[in-house]
């Protein structure tokens, strides 16, 4: 009987022993972007192009993806890098996103980076004047689309055992007051941030989100070489891309592998202590 008290005893303790886990050491963007490659929806945009560019620059392979396939062209042309290409891809045709996911595979091979910065603004902002095909419009894209693309992206990282990461751009406002189409898509896709992060974290996925708030594009009708002045922040200027590229990088990267299920605002106080 006692020689079956000290297995146990011995059992108990070998399963109370704590794991040995190794010092992690910070790698250089060349070695934590090396062999990667990203798909990035709204690639030709504002937000979506400056990631791009990032990404490029610390020696990650990027698949631009939009609607557009002349624009894409023309972007493609202007990065001149073998490290990019294109893929034209649509939020609307859900139907499309499992074989189009499997023709960027052909591209660079394993993608384990997905950036979701495709979405619309809500045309004529007015609550009293929001149409039924308006708020359908802005839905089916920013959430909708965002939703079931992210889906077919986290079954392929799963089939391959791919760890890599998921990455929504969201907004500020997504934390305000929402009566607009636009408004409530980035409530929801905050949610939807912290629904995916759970469900994929077993399988080694990162998921989180950036919110910006305006940032300096042709979204909202900032152009190159126009004034960055707004009154929107307290710091009188429009964000640039740039600044949210970068805080795109880390979320992507091993150094932000601690960071699981976060909407990050980057927004001059925007949605945190500055509400509209």
């Amino acid at each position: 009987m006692k020689k079956i008290e000290l297995i146990i005893r011995k059992l108990v303790s070998i399963m109370k022993r704590e794991q040995l886990v190794p010092v992690i050491q910070i790698e250089t963007d060349a070695e934590q972007f090396k062999g990667r490659v990203a798909l990035i929806s709204g690639g030709t945009g504002g937000i979506g192009l400056s990631i791009a560019k990032t990404l490029l620059s610390s020696g990650c392979k990027v698949i631009l993806a939009g609607t557009n396939l002349d624009k894409l062209k023309d972007t493609i042309d202007n990065l001149n890098t073998s490290n990019a290409a294109i893929l034209e891809l649509n939020y609307l045709k859900l139907e499309s996103f499992d074989a189009k996911i499997e023709e960027a595979d052909k591209i660079f091979g394993n993608r384990d980076i997905f950036v979701s910065s495709a979405g619309v603004h809500t045309e004529g902002v007015d609550f009293w004047k929001v149409t039924g095909e308006e708020y359908d419009r802005v839905m089916n894209i920013n959430l909708k689309g965002t939703f079931f693309m992210c889906k077919s992206m986290a079954s392929y990282m799963r089939r391959r055992k791919l760890k890599g990461n998921i990455l929504l751009v969201s907004s500020t406002r997504g934390f305000e007051p929402a009566w607009s189409p636009y408004g409530i898509s980035k409530w929801a896709m905050n949610g939807l941030t912290k629904g995916l992060a759970q469900i994929l974290f077993e399988d080694g996925i990162t998921v989180n989100a950036i919110a910006p708030g305006s940032t300096a594009t042709a979204l909202i009708g900032i152009n190159e070489g126009d004034s960055i002045y707004t009154n929107e922040n307290k710091i009188g200027r429009f964000i640039m891309p740039t600044e949210v590229a970068s805080l795109a990088k880390l979320l992507v990267s091993g150094s932000g592998k601690m960071i699981s299920g976060e909407t990050i605002r980057i927004s001059a106080g925007r949605g945190v202590w500055d509400i509209r």
